[in-house]
This record gives structure tokens, sequence and C-alpha cells, in this order.
């Protein structure tokens, strides 16, 4: 029987994660896959981790981990696949709008079809439109950027096979960003059409500034492309520079006495120079985030566990 590893990183969900983890259980009771949940809680300010605690000690298939202190989703879901044995690995979200009943289907095909990945693809989010828009900044960004084909969409449900998620754990740095290293690794992926249901408590963890996180870490981590387009803009400026500069000393050759547009000189020496320090900054984001990777700093630490033996943290 092959083992199907759900990974579900857990914040302020104390009313959503039973549900959750119940319709999990519901969905493999009479499954020809066996399973296990790991429930990884991102420092959660609620009281999420004492139903955590209280679901793993009633189902040892559930396993737990607290982390010292919030890392975000992404570092919390790679520290989960660093335990997960399952043939297959599933990670989705703990808001009880992605429906797991549709797990097995999504693993079907990816046998079915000898994908690598399978990703969820819903009829309509049920999302703002704040996150509606930035997921189709994400999805144009992983186009452009990362080569996923146009006909696949991404989303944080999806199902892979093990070595992918062994390879995301392995290699994933202090800035992961999950569809770069999926796409880096495999081509092979599909997608699964499913509802989206509306959320039913609270509203989503992400806010502006860890959205920008989010695309800063695609753009940066898995492409040279800024830098590119910096260099780009470069050669521009440059020729820009000296046709301005030739049409400055034709006028004053042919209207010496012509006053000069001052105006419009300081007003390209203000954008030549944001331009500058914007191309110094994205090298500096460069440098900072391979030396931070290079320092071997922890992107997350484990503070306890429920239902992992021993073998298993000394594997970890």
């Amino acid at each position: 029987m092959k083992l199907v590893s759900i990974v579900i990183g857990v914040y302020n969900s104390e009313k959503t994660i039973t549900s959750v983890v119940n319709e999990i259980e519901d969905v493999f009771r009479n499954s020809k896959y066996d399973y296990e949940i790991i429930l990884v809680n991102d420092c959660s300010p609620d009281g999420v981790y004492e139903i955590i605690k209280d679901l793993a000690n009633k189902n040892k298939r559930i396993k737990a981990l607290k982390l010292a202190k919030n890392s975000g989703q992404t570092n919390a879901v790679v520290e989960g696949y660093k335990y997960a044995k399952g043939d297959y690995v599933v990670e989705m979200d703990d808001d009880y709008q992605m429906p797991a009943t549709q797990i097995i289907p999504m693993v079907e095909l990816l046998e079915q079809g000898d994908y690598d990945v399978v990703f969820a693809k819903y009829k309509q989010k049920q999302e703002s439109p704040f996150r509606l828009f930035g997921s189709k900044i994400n999805a144009k960004m992983t186009e452009i950027l990362l080569g996923r084909p146009k006909n696949i969409e991404i989303n944080s449900f999806f199902v892979m096979r093990k070595f992918v998620a062994d390879t995301i754990a392995k290699y994933a740095s202090n800035y992961p960003y999950l569809y770069g290293i999926i796409f880096s690794v495999t081509k092979n992926v599909a997608n699964l059409e499913m509802e989206h249901r509306p959320r039913t408590n609270g509203k989503s963890n992400y806010t502006f500034s860890k959205l920008l996180g989010l695309w800063m870490n695609g753009f940066l981590n898995y492409s040279v492309a800024p830098l590119r387009i910096s260099t780009y803009m470069g050669f521009l400026i440059t020729l820009v520079s000296f046709i301005f500069a030739i049409i400055l000393v034709i006028q004053r050759l042919l209207y010496p006495t012509k006053s000069m547009g001052w105006t419009s000189i300081m007003v390209m020496m203000i954008l030549f120079s944001g331009i500058i320090l914007m191309s110094i900054g994205i090298l500096g984001e460069y440098l900072g985030r391979l030396f931070i990777s290079s320092s071997g700093l922890p992107r997350t630490t484990v503070k306890e566990t429920i239902n992992i033996d021993k073998e298993e943290k000394e594997n970890e």
C-alpha cells in the first residue's frame, strides 16, 4: 500500500484545522492508499497548537512540528517535507478552502499520467481581488522567468512525487520559492480541475509585504533576469545620454545665446540617478541573499515534535 504524506503549514487556524484533518481522515478511511498528516505549527499566536496536540494524540498518523519562531508558510512546509515518508507528498492550506476530497483523484492522475507534479486548477478562485491580482502576477512571473508551461496553473494545493519534495527540502535556500525549484526539477506537470471553497473564517494571512517578499524570492532566487534588465537599461541610458549630448552641442553651436533647458537636464539626472540606485539595489539584494544563504543560518528551528520517532529526528 502506497503512502501519501499531507503537509500543512498551520497559522491562525484554530477554527478550521480540525475540519481539515477530519476531512482528510474521511477521504483515506476506505482508500487503497495509506496516509500521514504532517502539521507544522508556524509559531501561531492562537490556540491551534493545543488542538494539533489533541488530534495527534488521537491519531498516530498525525505528526506535529512546532517551530521556535514564525518563519513563513513556505519555510514551514519545507520543514515538513523533511519528515514526509510518503511515496507522494501533498501540500495544502489550513483554511478549509481546498477540498481534501480531491487528494485521491490528484494522486491517481499523477500515477496514470506518469506526472511528477499535479496542481489543483480552480474553476473560480474564492479570493479577494487583491489576492487574485497577486496570483496573476505570480503566474506571469513563473511563466516568464521559470518556464512554466502556459497551459498549467499553479497554486498551493498540489501533489508531487517524493523525489521532488526531497529536492525542495535539500536545495531550498533561506529565501525558498517552491515553484522555482519545482520547475527547475521537472516540467512534467498537470492540472486537475476542482471547486474552490469560500473562506469560512477570518481572512488570508498574506499581506502585501508577504506577497512582495514571495515575488522577490521568485525574481531573485531562480533567475538573473533582473540583472539583465539592469544591463539593458544601462545600455539604453548610455545611448539616450549620447544622443542628448549631441543635441545639446548642436543647439549650443546653432544658438550660442539661447538659454539651455536646465529643468530637463535636472529631470534626466534625477531619472538616471534613480535607475542607477535601483540597479545597485538589485545587485545588493543578490549579494545579501547569497551571503545569508552561505552563512549556514537555519531557515527554521523545530522546538517540539509529536509522533516523530527518534530515528526520524536523527535523519532530519
